[in-house]
């Protein structure tokens, strides 16, 4: 279970890493708004991932045993899922290009924290995501305090790791850094995705 556990928190962590739609909004926040409504933003993110995963647990209880043909579907969706997203990060070659500013001392925690809640919540895939995880917790029969234990773990993960994300663009080496490794960032992102995915469509027969 703790190794099911390490491979699920490794996936989403390694998710956070490659950058995407969060990380894009963070960064013109930040560099538009400034620190401040930046922050507020990654409470945002972090309070939308929340409320997803809520929003699929809630759903995945609502549907039959796993022997049950809709559980299956859903199942295989969110395996096939993971297994493209997985193939497109590590098949990508894409260059990150930062914008280059000085941040200025506008915006508000308030105005940030909407900001991100409705970026968030408005991206379908993020649901997807999240149902492709719970289905591997689901299919090893995770106990209840688990899946309590891994809500909280990602929620704060996603938080911390935003508002550090606020902070390390501020240093021109951390930019470098991340503008030089985010190909063997999405690989890494990538293997795992299909890990997890195959784990997944293998449950199905």
């Amino acid at each position: 279970m703790f190794a099911l556990f390490l491979l699920v928190a490794g996936t989403h962590f390694a998710a956070l890493l490659s950058p995407g739609p969060d990380f894009f909004l963070l960064i013109r926040t930040a560099l538009a708004k400034g620190r401040r409504q930046a922050d507020g933003c990654a409470w945002g993110i972090a309070l939308a991932n929340l409320l997803s995963m809520l929003l699929v647990l809630f759903v995945l209880g609502l549907l039959p045993g796993e022997g049950g043909w809709l559980w299956r579907g859903v199942q295989a969706l969110g395996g096939f899922y993971f297994v493209w997203i997985g193939a497109q990060a590590l098949a990508s070659r894409r260059d990150l290009a930062l914008p280059q500013g000085d941040q200025v001392l506008l915006g508000s925690r308030w105005r940030g924290l909407r900001q991100g809640v409705l970026a968030s919540s408005l991206n379908p895939k993020l649901p997807l995501f999240y149902a492709g995880l719970f289905g591997v917790l689901r299919e090893a029969a995770m106990p209840g305090w688990g899946l309590g234990l891994v809500m909280a773990w990602m929620t704060l993960v996603v938080l911390f790791w935003d508002l550090a994300l606020v902070r390390l663009l501020d240093q021109p080496r951390w930019r470098t850094w991340l503008q030089h490794r985010v190909r063997w960032l999405d690989r890494g992102c990538g293997a795992l995705l299909l890990i997890l995915g195959l784990w997944l469509l293998l449950g199905v027969w």
